[in-house]
């Protein structure tokens, strides 16, 4: 069986080569979707030869940016409407300056404003020491939800499950023990595949796509189901998510 490769979110553009990447993921035909971490990135890309079969690039405003360059979010709303793909987008509480938080939880609001209508966007959502702020500004939002690298308590992990959002995991969340704990709590039909690239193990100066094949391996072992039914089980969810 060929494998299904897929990407739910990595980060291009960190990478020197950024364009070989590209190639490379549309040669192995891997669909993947490439976030930004700032409007005006977005925008810059945007205007490029943008024409993969199997790359989707995605409007970003990163957390951990959102006080630095609040003003961008005019370039974010002037841009919403021309994809489906919003990320990486979300709430970050690892700094301890709260001016930070609340421009941080401003900016995010204002983004869940502008998509709240379309149902047809798709939303990866960083969420890390916020997964609490993150639920209640999502709450009533119908579109898809994909919480990415989830690191968080169960309590709100079951929350988004019953509300519907999907888990994009990733193989460095298979080697550490909250990290396992996180995947062993999902069901198999809430899981997609992420890289996070280049922020993960072995990824820092190369983009490689071996790390699928890890993490079909845990889910098929941890979930004793056979390896090809898992896949199946993550085309499906793709599937589901994308169509």
């Amino acid at each position: 069986m060929k494998y299904f490769c897929m990407d739910g979110h990595m980060h291009f553009d960190l990478y020197k080569n950024r364009f070989n990447i590209l190639e490379y993921i549309e040669t192995n035909q891997s669909y993947t979707i490439v976030m930004t971490n700032l409007p005006k990135l977005y925008e810059k890309y945007y205007y490029e030869d943008w024409n993969y079969k199997f790359v989707r690039l995605s409007l970003g405003f990163h957390p951990e940016l959102a006080a630095q360059y609040y003003d961008q979010i005019s370039i974010f709303k002037k841009y919403v409407n021309s994809t489906r793909y919003i990320g990486e987008i979300g709430l970050d509480y690892s700094v301890s300056d709260e001016y930070n938080k609340e421009q941080q939880r401003k900016i995010f609001n204002e983004i869940i404003r502008c998509c709240r209508n379309d149902e047809n966007k798709i939303l990866s959502v960083h969420t890390r020491k916020a997964e609490s702020d993150c639920l209640r500004i999502l709450y009533g939002y119908k579109g898809k939800v994909i919480f990415h690298w989830y690191s968080g308590n169960l309590t709100c992990l079951d929350i988004a499950l019953r509300r519907g959002y999907y888990f994009s995991i990733n193989h460095q969340m298979t080697r550490s023990i909250n990290g396992r704990r996180i995947i062993n709590r999902l069901p198999l039909n809430r899981i997609i595949i992420e890289s996070d690239a280049p922020f993960t193990t072995g990824m820092q100066n190369s983009y490689q796509l071996q790390f699928i094949d890890e993490i079909y391996n845990y889910l098929s072992d941890n979930r004793s189901v056979c390896k090809n039914d898992i896949i199946k089980q993550i085309k499906e969810n793709f599937r589901m998510i994308v169509k």
